[in-house]
């Protein structure tokens, strides 16, 4: 792998994992996607890495998941990626809503 896909890369992954921090404290960002996509990537660059994730039982089901995904075409990509962010926004603002009906009521 080129040096520049590298250091984007890293870039990409301290992104989501300074997200996915601030969502495991706020609960409008789901926090867990944001850990997840920063594992694969992180993955994809180190084999160390990678074969910590496949020996763990609970990331083998995800990773399966995101094996199975590499084989969609770009189109199916870009469709699966546009409803997973239509399911992510829309449950963002039910939890949300429910925050501030909990905080009203309490009130």
């Amino acid at each position: 792998m080129p040096v520049l896909t590298k250091v984007i890369c890293i870039a990409l992954i301290a992104c989501f994992l300074v997200v996915g921090l601030i969502g495991l404290v706020l609960p409008i960002i789901p926090g867990f996607i944001f850990l997840f996509i920063a594992a694969i990537l992180l993955a994809r660059i180190s084999s160390r890495f990678d074969s910590i994730l496949k020996r763990n039982s609970t990331v083998q089901g995800w990773m399966k998941h995101a094996d199975t995904i590499s084989g969609l075409s770009f189109s199916q990509r870009i469709r699966l990626s546009f409803w997973m962010s239509a399911r992510i926004i829309t449950s963002a603002i039910e939890s949300g809503i429910n925050q501030f009906k909990r905080t009203m009521g309490n009130g």
